[in-house]
């Protein structure tokens, strides 16, 4: 993959040189690999308490999580404790992205696991929305919301990537005629973001395990994702009230959408 698809926020890397690097990929690319951007050792002890908390991960439940895709699905997660560390909830580069992009007022709108089960199926082809789906005019208006997508263990060729069809967010709404031209294997440490408009699917899991992939989705502040239906019992964003209650007023208002649980 070209290295102009990847940003680096490991030690030593200029971090303002990296945040606008990036800007300028998701604006051109509609998509970005943000490098080393979190610690692998506090994001494993996040795993450890997500799993523990999840055991049944593999197992779908179409009333409490939302999974229009097979053998996909995403459960909506609680943040506190791990979670809670703002340096995996949301890194600060992340919210400089976002601040850029969708504007000083952006919001939370969702956390959640993002799993891809053993034998899961290369996806459709889709957008994750779009504004204006019978006039065909998104490509010519800025973003609305962006994907960041943290995964717990390594996406590859076994466990599954996901593909691109980088610069797609700015051309009309047709599906794409070529074959995707990026799939980046991303490392645990490193994520993801996306803009909502361009085209993409998950590829395939060969392995014998679960691919956790923490997602969160990103939005301007009078943007929102609606949940499914037949998602009965689903909550995207939840948040522990004591968690909230700690958060700096910036922080409250960027979670203001959350559900606060006991």
């Amino acid at each position: 993959m070209s290295n102009q698809c990847r940003v680096s926020f490991g030690n030593g890397a200029d971090q303002s040189a990296a945040v606008a690097a990036a800007i300028s990929m998701l604006r051109r690319d509609g998509v970005v690999v943000l490098d080393d951007l979190v610690d692998p050792a506090r994001l494993e002890l996040c795993k450890e308490e997500i799993l523990a908390h999840h055991a049944d991960i593999a197992v779908p439940d179409r009333s409490r999580y939302f999974g229009p895709y097979v053998g996909r699905h995403t459960i909506p997660l609680r943040v506190d404790r791990q979670l809670a560390d703002q340096a995996i909830l949301m890194p600060k580069p992340v919210a400089h992205i976002a601040t850029e992009l969708l504007d000083e007022t952006f919001k939370i709108d969702s956390v959640g696991l993002l799993v891809a089960i053993p034998g899961a199926p290369d996806q459709a082809v889709h957008r994750d929305a779009w504004l204006y789906a019978k006039q065909g005019v998104d490509h010519l208006l800025p973003p609305f919301a962006l994907a960041f997508a943290l995964p717990l263990v390594s996406m590859d060729k076994t466990s599954g990537r996901t593909a691109f069809w980088r610069g797609s967010h700015r051309k009309p709404g047709i599906l794409p005629s070529v074959d995707y031209d990026l799939a980046p294997t991303v490392h645990p440490g490193s994520a993801i973001m996306w803009d909502y408009r361009i085209h993409h699917c998950g590829l395939a899991n060969h392995g014998p395990v679960p691919r956790p992939v923490i997602f969160s989705a990103l939005s301007r502040d009078w943007w929102v994702e609606i949940e499914p239906p037949e998602a009965k019992s689903y909550r995207k964003f939840q948040i522990a009230r004591s968690v909230f209650d700690a958060f700096s007023p910036r922080w409250q208002s960027r979670c203001s959408r959350a559900l606060l649980v006991e």
